[in-house]
């Protein structure tokens, strides 16, 4: 048998060049992870880990506001992929919220989020059905 280079056989990481986060609600922790679809565990509790876009930047273990807001959107369906607003001109992209009180507004707005969890246009929007 021929000896092959190292180089030939590809490693986890190039198999997968991105790592998403993917967040523990009860934990309040993210660890980063390569997407997969089987669903992932926290380490610590054994809880599912929920994984969202790359675009999301976890709060501190202790900003407690922040956790919820992200508990409050992720259960509404948002994974913080890019989030569009419809308007007589087209899709203006809108920022994700600062506070808890924001996030509620937001959700009941005229936006839709594109991205693979994405489940089309929200309610309010011009064309929802």
């Amino acid at each position: 048998m021929a000896f092959k280079h190292h180089k030939y056989f590809p490693k986890a990481r190039d198999v997968q060049a991105f790592l998403f986060p993917h967040v523990c609600l009860p934990c309040q922790k993210s660890f980063k992870k390569p997407a997969s679809p089987a669903p992932r565990r926290c380490p610590q509790c054994g809880e599912e880990l929920i994984q969202l876009s790359r675009k999301f930047k976890a709060p501190r273990t202790r900003d407690l506001g922040q956790w919820e807001k992200v508990r409050f959107l992720v259960e509404q369906g948002f994974r913080f992929y890019s989030v569009y607003e419809r308007t007589e001109i087209g899709e203006i992209r809108v920022n994700y919220p600062a506070s808890l009180a924001e996030a509620k507004v937001f959700v009941c707005g005229p936006v839709r989020e594109a991205g693979p969890t994405a489940r089309g246009t929200r309610k309010g929007s011009v064309g929802a059905v």
